[in-house]
């Protein structure tokens, strides 16, 4: 009788080995399949015409447009005006010019950063700081138009 409680021992601990083992692989090709998609590769780089044109679809805030394919290399542009992603170190600002008045349609900080101040226009100036959140290295920015395009103008803190 000691044996077979003995066998039934040994049996259950193999067993469980067994399940630890099976869990261990599946979770490590779980892991590893997240790089590439259940579609394939998805972390392939944007172009600069993409990232503008995401951008620009995106109606305010930080958020972006599902992926979609940019018609062409040409800035993006409204029926009355031109939209352009501007970078600095701190963020991303749209802006967009119509009537020689430019406007801030969104901005997204970089990490690190938040948005604050920001003066939206329409107006001759609009402009947003990009406060760093550990201090220092603060981004103070102005967007005007240049014809139909908005220019920035940054003052590094």
């Amino acid at each position: 009788m000691a044996t077979t409680v003995v066998r039934r021992w040994m049996l259950a601990g193999a067993a469980w080995l067994l399940t630890v083992a099976v869990a261990t692989a599946v979770a490590t090709w779980a892991v590893g399949s997240m790089r590439q998609g259940i579609f394939g590769t998805s972390d392939a780089p944007y172009s600069e015409a993409d990232v503008e044109a995401r951008l620009a679809a995106s109606s305010s805030g930080p958020t972006v447009a599902p992926p979609t394919p940019a018609p062409s290399s040409a800035p993006a542009s409204s029926p009355a005006g031109v939209v352009r992603a501007l970078t600095t170190s701190g963020g991303t600002i749209v802006a967009v010019c119509e009537a020689g008045l430019v406007t801030l349609r969104s901005w997204t900080p970089n990490a690190g950063f938040e948005a604050e101040r920001v003066q939206r226009g329409p107006a001759a100036v609009a402009s947003l700081r990009f406060k760093a959140r550990s201090g220092g290295g603060d981004v103070r920015a102005q967007v005007v138009c240049s014809g139909t395009e908005p220019r920035i103008v940054l003052e590094d803190d």
